[in-house]
């Protein structure tokens, strides 16, 4: 299989756009918001990934039942993989964090 220049710089091009609708959407639905307490903040972020998933299962009915574009559920796919990672990931450096604190010799 072999790409082509243009395909591969379009590939490129639309990365950037999902990145950049992620950091717009991140900051709009408010999981950036300071809100001063941390289980809001845990909240927040929770919400957005669940509102992210459903977006994703809404534009899968979409496209199977014939009237979604197939480029959009890609997309919405993209934007749920990377919200879940961001999620599992800031996950597993809260238990890190926590770790670190019980094993602190007192």
């Amino acid at each position: 299989m072999t790409v082509s220049a243009n395909f591969a710089a379009s590939a490129y091009a639309n990365t950037m756009k999902v990145g950049e609708d992620l950091a717009k959407s991140a900051k709009t639905s408010g999981a950036i918001e300071d809100t001063g307490e941390f289980s809001d903040l845990v909240k927040n972020a929770l919400s957005s990934v669940a509102e992210t998933g459903q977006k994703s299962e809404v534009a899968a009915t979409n496209v199977a039942s014939g009237q979604g574009n197939l480029v959009d559920l890609v997309t919405t796919i993209a934007e749920t993989e990377v919200a879940v990672q961001t999620l599992v990931t800031t996950r597993d450096r809260v238990i890190g964090a926590y770790r670190d604190i019980m094993n602190m010799p007192i």
